[in-house]
């Protein structure tokens, strides 16, 4: 099988386009510059352009790499990873809600972390950083609402 970057380009490009065109359709806010839609918008015009820039890269290239099914064995340590990943994501989307983004986004972090081989004495903190610089800047800066689940006495 022949593969080369217009695939993953297109794949890309198509990604962009269609977060983009979903943005657009997000209701403004009045008496604000800027509306829910916007960064979502500026993810998908970005996504366009990398998935353009993989196109003409794939195009120049012709022809690319050959991949041949029997030759590339198949790795349990990424398919883990991948699922680990869908994974963390699904806990976060049915946890935040009731335990809040600071438990449920360090758990997120924690457990890609150790996943993925970040050295064990920095797991924690980092987690916790990351996850406190994120609410940061969602809830202060952007003025998201997160949610505070069990630490809903503890908001600021």
């Amino acid at each position: 099988m022949q593969l080369n970057d217009r695939i993953a380009g297109l794949l890309v490009f198509l990604a962009g386009a269609g977060i983009a065109l979903y943005a657009l359709t997000f209701p403004s806010t009045p008496g604000a510059g800027i509306g829910p839609g916007a960064f979502p918008l500026l993810i998908g015009v970005g996504l366009s352009l990398c998935g353009t820039v993989l196109i003409w890269g794939g195009w120049v290239q012709r022809g690319g790499p050959r991949l041949d099914a029997e030759e590339t064995p198949a790795s349990p340590r990424l398919a883990f990873n991948g699922v680990l990943v869908v994974g963390a994501l699904v806990f976060y989307a049915l946890a935040a809600e009731t335990v809040g983004f600071f438990l449920a986004g360090s758990v997120f972090l924690a457990s890609l972390f150790l996943a993925f081989g970040v050295n064990r004495r920095w797991i924690a903190p980092l987690a916790v950083a990351v996850t406190l610089g994120i609410h940061v800047a969602f809830y202060t800066l952007l003025r998201v609402p997160l949610p505070w689940g069990w630490f809903e006495g503890m908001a600021w």
